[in-house]
């Protein structure tokens, strides 16, 4: 053991002694029943784990130079765990006692806890105990001698070791700091490199980037410096999230692969995940679909090592989107940056001491203001000298900054500024020394925590929650009996705690979490001694590793697990499908009796079962089998795994091609489960599901008929968080079954769902049963669906009750006819309603008797009210929807009136859609509107989204330039959208530049979409000016006239033009005045057969053609007539596939003047 792994030796140990002592302490004191051997063993056990202790305590203070007490340390903890084995093998046989003991008829029920206290341990258990007492005496016999090795001289030592660091505690991440000295590559990135890449100067770099419209962006920089915190503040730049229509943040793993890559990106951009897709070419079809043309952001986080080859492959295959998409790369290799950098690389130096002194500052403080000015002065010059040890790393600042604020004392800080981790030298160690400091000053089960991280491959995703499972299957997480806390909410404090003090950070689009490169080195060293991450490129596996990950589709690297071993998790991350790997991981799993976490989500089994070697896992807490394709688990399966927390049998019909598993009888006995991912019919099929009291996780009860599977069996699940969704309420006999599932007391759920399905049943029935499932006051969303009630019990219109309701869902409660008075719930955000088919009118019942409607309602959407006529305003509501921001309305097909005008202070998205009789149009987006009606824009001053659709009697009275706010426009088939009035002003227009009225115009629009409804009329020239207009499509017109001709010279910010379904034979001649065009797509143009002759715009990146007249096509080959034309534009697309360019074709000025020069001559002559 050498370097860093023997300084840190000592600071995985103290844990792992002070949880097995509790549980050892258990057994003392005459809570149990042991006989004379065995309290004699457990007492010699307790006394020698006490006297080892306190040289741990000493040991992990600091820096271990000693190889021998780095051995020790290391001997000392297999013996602990050796006696963890032996103490979770008591406890086993105690709840399995206790399991039985339930089950007993009631006469022996009495009896049953005698059983339970006494304790009489097998003869195997009592050899194994005897043999961990032998160990530690011996080590005992060492202890005095290493005490005095390691032991300082406390007077002398820093204070350190005597002032406590209180900590602070927080409940969510810190709020984003400002960038400090990064503002100029900040503008520069955004401004100068992603919104307007043209401005740069340098034509070989346009000329590089215009190669296949694509740009690579790298920023370079040493770890720590700030590369990751300046992309994710361009990453969620506002301007920037309007642009980009596909955005992604990919963490890029040590070993560049491109399956993985792509994988990652289409795991990002989809809504439903895909599990299908293996090849190559799969992946690409899939991303391409994705992207369809669209302009993207990716963002490949943390690039590291020597991946030249792999990138380009990448780079070639990567599909290609709209013009101006953007490849953002963060890494340390400059020499790639500049390989691959289309418009040149950022480079970020370290900050210079003052600009990190002030950001220093502002971890070190924070909010924090009761401090004298004295005080603050002192620990101003502690904190300048520390600064200047940090090498301008604003990483450095962030740790050294939260642990300095963490104790605000004089002596502490200076502790911190004297530590031996400053004078490390840097050959020695590969850990910055801020980061090491703010390791060891961590408390040492945050520490074990951190340091178990480093199974997970290198910048994987973390799910917070899944990892919080596994540190309390690994009894990391203590629970004192007089915290009212669950472990669960403890160790999300404590993720949040080391989320602050970044060794954990957000991915990019807020997912979940990853660990930052320098911090995953860091887990990597500290936890060398107990876990191991094996790949096709690692060592051989150290002695003593207790957790073991596993990364390869090699078979021959898997022989490397030994035969015998104490492995306590293991998690495989390797290929799905890898012929043999079943029975090989089957083979290795059967050495791992004293597994605790086993996560096989990434396997692929063989067979309907999983691996026979878990039956024999009796210390297992933490199980994955998810999307293994599994059908099946052993019978023999709950009395086996009575220590099982955690259970995720979670399928995808992708995978295997069912969601349901078949469970064994007695699933009911794993009475510490906690947690249980599956599908609701697979959970439906656990009879007396009530005796697992421990559960917290069960996001779907099926209500079943008959006795383990009734609505009662809700009753003890005390425990039950975040969402539960009861289907098949029908079931449910009574108001009295139904309170017997005792939801009030259920007081951690925030969601409940109700669902009945559509069996006939009395309509009475319903609501006596909604009665008795009243749930807890504190819930914020509640969901009912298919109730048959004809009104809701009296708790519905209770606003105490829900007061903190805030999202309320019904749907397909057929026979309501009254709704409640949902209006007067303070909390309430988001209302949805669909199917009511009884509900007549929407009134005054909703909104009840107060002068405020929905005093909070941002989102209100009502669809599918068949019988619903009206939607009305009571007079005496002074306040209605004040906060409105988003309405839908649709297919509601008899409303006739609807008070859309009320909503024009706030209100910025509107989407009605299929209400045919709707006549009362003051604001719209509208589709398939039958009537004659008009659309008033003056109280639309808020609206960014309009839709007019397929509504031939819809005029506009006002003026459209008054809605300033307006970023997307979308008309379609509205042949009379204009009034009387607007025809003037259409014809003053008509044959005129728009210069003449440059005051007027849609400042905002940046997105149109139009038919030959309004162009054949004219009415594009009452929208004005359109300065920021960047997509326009235009579709089903016959011919451009002059008007429109001179209409489009004017949109020089326009980026992308799409023509579609248009019977025009010729381009507007004033194409090639756009100075900004970027994308030019023709699609559906049957009668269009040239382009126009003065040229498309030099700025053209790619032209698409699809479906378009054949003379068209084939000029635009590179045989063609049109070729000289386009031969500049770095991607030709024609009927979906790139048109390859002639290996000896000229340079694009030189093609551009032989075409000019040839329209000259066919001019002169007259050809």
């Amino acid at each position: 053991m050498t370097g860093i792994e023997l300084l840190v030796g000592g600071w995985f140990a103290s844990p792992v002694i002070k949880r097995v002592l509790e549980k050892a302490m258990k057994y003392v004191g005459g809570n149990y029943k042991l006989n004379k051997n065995t309290e004699e063993l457990i007492d010699t056990l307790t006394g020698k784990l006490a006297l080892c202790q306190e040289t741990v305590k000493v040991a992990e203070r600091r820096m271990i130079n000693s190889e021998h007490l780095a051995v020790w340390l290391n001997k000392l903890k297999r013996v602990v765990y050796d006696a963890e084995d032996v103490l979770d093998d008591m406890e086993a046989k105690s709840i399995k006692d206790q399991v039985e003991g339930k089950n007993m008829v009631s006469k022996f029920a009495s009896s049953s806890l005698s059983v339970i206290k006494n304790m009489f341990l097998p003869d195997g258990n009592h050899k194994s105990l005897n043999e961990v007492v032998d160990k530690l005496n011996e080590l005992c016999a060492e202890n005095t001698n290493f005490l005095n090795l390691v032991n300082m001289n406390i007077m002398d030592e820093p204070n350190d070791l005597k002032l406590s660091a209180q900590r602070e505690t927080i409940s969510r991440p810190l709020e984003k700091m400002k960038l400090y000295g990064r503002q100029q590559e900040y503008f520069d990135l955004i401004l100068e490199m992603i919104l307007h890449p043209d401005t740069k100067s340098s034509e070989k770099k346009k000329q590089k980037y215009n190669n296949r419209g694509l740009l690579v962006i790298p920023i370079v920089g040493m770890g720590g410096v700030g590369k990751t915190a300046l992309a994710q503040a361009v990453y969620n730049n506002p301007e920037v999230q309007q642009i980009f229509k596909l955005k992604a943040w990919i963490s890029v793993s040590y070993i560049f692969d491109i399956k993985l890559v792509l994988r990652k990106l289409i795991q990002s951009l989809s809504v439903v995940p895909r599990f299908d897709l293996m090849t190559l070419e799969d992946l690409l079809n899939s991303l391409s679909q994705i992207i369809n043309g669209l302009r993207y952001l990716f963002v490949l986080d943390d690039i590291c090592g020597k991946i030249e080859n792999q990138w380009d492959i990448l780079y070639k295959t990567l599909p290609l989107g709209s013009p101006g998409s953007v490849v953002l790369i963060t890494t340390q290799n400059q020499a790639f940056a500049n390989r691959v950098g289309t418009l040149g690389l950022l480079m970020l130096n370290p900050l210079d001491t003052k600009t990190l002194l002030e950001l220093l500052k502002s971890f070190m403080f924070g909010s924090i203001n009761a401090i004298s000015e004295e005080k603050r002065n002192n620990l101003e010059i502690i904190g300048k000298q520390i600064a200047r040890k940090l090498r301008g790393l604003p990483l450095a600042a962030k740790i050294i900054g939260n642990i300095l604020r963490s104790n605000i004392n004089e002596e502490y800080w200076r502790t911190i500024s004297r530590s031996e981790w400053w004078n490390m030298p840097e050959g020695r160690s590969q850990i910055l020394p801020s980061i090491a400091i703010g390791y060891q000053h961590l408390d040492p089960c945050l520490r074990q925590c951190f340091a178990y991280c480093s199974l997970f491959p290198r910048h994987s995703l973390i799910d917070k929650d899944r990892l919080v499972q596994m540190w309390i299957a690994q009894n990391f997480i203590h629970h004192d009996s007089n915290d009212a806390r669950k472990m669960e909410d403890i160790g999300r404090e404590w993720f949040d705690k080391l989320v602050n003090m970044s060794f954990f950070e957000l991915a990019g689009d807020y997912n979940g979490y990853v660990i930052p490169n320098l911090m995953y080195d860091l887990a990597v060293v500290v936890s060398s001694d107990e876990c191991f991450f094996l790949s096709d490129q690692s060592n051989e596996i150290p002695q003593g590793v207790h957790h073991l990950a596993v990364d390869t589709k090699n078979l021959n690297v898997l022989q490397q697990i030994p035969r015998r071993n104490h492995i306590r998790s293991f998690f495989y991350f390797g290929y799905p499908h890898v012929d043999g790997m079943f029975s090989t991981i089957n083979k290795i799993l059967s050495n791992m009796e004293s597994i605790r976490v086993l996560d096989l989500s990434y396997l692929h089994m063989e067979t309907t079962k999983p691996p026979k070697a878990i039956e024999n896992m009796a210390h297992l807490r933490f199980l994955d089998l998810s999307l293994t394709g599994i059908k099946e688990l052993s019978q023999s399966f709950p009395n086996d795994h009575y220590h099982l927390q955690s259970l995720n049998i979670q399928q995808s019909a992708l995978v295997g091609g069912s969601k349901l598993v078949k469970l064994p009888k007695g699933i009911n006995k794993l009475i510490n489960l906690r947690h249980l991912n599956a599908d609701a019919d697979t959970i439906a099929q656990i009879s007396g599901i009530g005796q697992l009291v421990n559960l917290q996780e069960l996001d779907k009860y099926r209500v079943g008929e008959t006795e383990g599977n009734k609505i009662t069996e809700l009753k003890n699940l005390r425990e039950l968080s975040g969402r539960l969704i009861i289907m098949d309420c029908e079931n449910v006999r009574s108001k009295e079954e139904a309170e017997q599932a005792r939801l009030p007391d259920k007081k951690n759920l925030n969601s409940v769902a109700l669902y009945w399905t559509n069996a006939q049943r009395e309509p009475n029935i319903d609501k006596e049963i909604l009665e008795g499932l009243k749930p807890y006051e504190g819930i914020t969303e509640l969901a009912i669906r298919s109730y048959m009630g004809l009104s809701f019990p009296d708790w519905m219109t209770d606003s105490n009750l829900l007061q903190n309701l805030q999202s309320i869902y019904l749907d397909s409660c057929s026979d309501l006819q009254v709704l409640p008075p949902l209006g007067q719930l303070p909390s309430l955000k988001r209302l949805h309603i669909s199917v009511l088919n009884s509900v007549k009118m929407i009134d005054h019942c909703l909104y009840g008797i107060d002068k405020t409607a929905f005093p909070c309602l941002t989102h209100f959407i009502f669809s599918n009210l068949i019988s619903c006529g009206e939607w009305t305003r009571p007079t005496w509501i002074s306040r209605f929807f004040p906060h409105l921001s988003t309405l839908e309305i649709r297919y509601n097909v008899v409303l006739t009136k609807a008070p859309l005008h009320c909503f024009s202070a706030s209100l910025k998205v509107l989407k009605i859609l299929g209400c045919y009789n709707l006549t009362s149009l003051n604001l719209l987006p509208v589709n398939n509107c039958d009537m004659s009606t008009s659309l008033n824009t003056n109280a639309l001053m808020l609206l960014e989204d309009l839709v007019l659709e397929d509504c031939p009697g819809l005029s506009i009275e006002g003026d459209l330039q008054s809605l300033t706010n307006l970023k997307r426009l979308e008309i379609r088939k509205c042949p009379k959208l204009m009034s009387n009035s607007m025809h003037d002003i259409i014809n003053k227009q008509k044959g005129k530049s728009l210069e003449v009225n440059q005051a007027k115009g849609l400042w905002s629009l940046s997105d149109l979409i139009m038919d030959q409804s309004l162009l054949d009329n004219d009415y594009h020239l009452i929208l004005g000016r359109l300065p920021s207009l960047r997509f326009l499509r235009c579709e089903g017109s016959e011919q451009f006239t002059r008007d429109q001709t001179l209409w489009f010279q004017e949109l020089t910010s326009l980026q992308e033009l799409s023509i579609r379904y248009s019977e025009i034979t010729e381009l507007p001649s004033s194409l090639v005045t756009l100075p900004s065009l970027r994308k030019l797509e023709l699609k559906f143009c049957s009668h269009l057969e040239s382009l126009p002759e003065n040229g498309i715009p030099a700025s053209l990146l790619e032209l698409d053609v699809e479906n378009c007249f054949y003379k068209l096509v084939w000029r635009c080959q590179p045989e063609g007539e049109f070729w000289p034309l386009i031969a500049h534009v770095p991607v030709i697309r024609i009927d979906g596939k790139v048109i390859e360019r002639p290996q000896n074709s000229a340079g694009t000025s030189i093609i551009r003047k032989a075409w000019r020069l040839a329209t000259l001559h066919r001019k002169f002559w007259g050809i």
